[in-house]
């Protein structure tokens, strides 16, 4: 048998017919790459791929191999699965942002493992790039643009964003009629996210709005959404919630919705994942709960909208 390494190598390079291609999907050189493919024609005796240039072309016994070797490997990949169905005890490894991870994903678990008893999930909040080739991790739910290549996406949900206060502020008397009566009111800020830097703040809600002259600048200023909302729920001012990481806490009353006017993020929350683990059946099935789930936030729960 030639080397499955070299095979691998082959099967990428030749689908996507460039090295680079090939080798930013098998997070390796370049070089790495073509000297795997040097190896399966020295071992088979047989040019693969025409060089020219930059580029380069399958050859006859190249375009004649590649069908065969690709569902080689997908009838590999269909025996793995088939195996892994006769675990037990599954365990899925969900990489998630901190803010995420708190405010969405931690307080749904329960309802996860009552459907899916036979399924962990071990919960790991970070928000670096996950190498899925060298980390113990399955899935991972990011915001903003996909910079994954090669690699299975699903387009979770869109965010939006308008005011929300604690109820106390609305029991004191503090009446909110309009987006003009914010004047004067502590706003909270959130410092926006690193892969979207027109993530929108106090000052593109209220040009949605209408209002103009309204002081935004001053305000306390947090790192993280989550600590933004929960300032907001401590009655310290008033901040931008999302509709995805605030919806639990409009839902039970611990906050409310001001104003109908929204503004909606540039970017969405994605997961990603390998092409072979999408596969997996346990995986198929936490990509169908959270779906739905996520489906069902579109109910914000108690508000107080103009």
């Amino acid at each position: 048998m030639p080397p499955l390494k070299a095979l691998r190598t082959f099967e990428a390079a030749g689908r996507l017919e460039s090295l680079k291609k090939a080798a930013d999907e098998l997070h390796v050189t370049t070089g790495a790459v073509s000297q795997q493919i040097k190896l399966l024609e020295e071992f088979i005796g047989v040019d693969l791929f025409k060089r020219q240039n930059k580029s380069v072309r399958l050859t006859e016994a190249g375009r004649e191999a590649l069908p065969i070797v690709e569902e080689a490997f997908e009838l590999l990949n269909q025996a793995v699965i088939k195996a892994q169905e006769f675990g037990n005890q599954k365990l899925i490894t969900v990489s998630v942002a901190p803010s995420f991870g708190a405010k969405w994903l931690l307080p749904r678990l329960e309802l996860f493992r009552r459907g899916h008893p036979d399924i962990d999930l071990r919960v790991d909040a970070s928000t670096r790039l996950v190498d899925f080739s060298l980390e113990d991790v399955d899935l991972a739910i990011r915001y903003g643009p996909p910079k994954e290549r090669g690699l299975h996406l699903e387009l979770l949900t869109d965010e939006e964003l308008f005011p929300v206060c604690s109820p106390r502020l609305l029991e004191r008397g503090q009446g909110f009629a309009s987006p003009s009566d914010l004047a004067g009111q502590t706003l909270l800020h959130f410092g926006g996210r690193a892969d979207d830097r027109d993530f929108p703040g106090w000052s593109q809600w209220l040009a949605a709005a209408g209002v103009a002259g309204l002081e935004v600048v001053n305000g306390p200023r947090f790192s993280m959404s989550s600590m933004v909302l929960q300032a907001a729920m401590d009655g310290q001012g008033i901040a931008l919630g999302s509709s995805v990481l605030a919806a639990d806490d409009l839902r039970a009353g611990r906050l409310v919705r001001l104003f109908e006017v929204s503004v909606r993020a540039e970017h969405n929350y994605y997961l990603i994942c390998t092409r072979n683990t999408f596969n997996r059946s346990d995986i198929q099935r936490f990509v169908r709960w959270i779906k739905s789930e996520m489906g069902g936030d579109s109910d914000e729960g108690s508000d107080h909208r103009v």
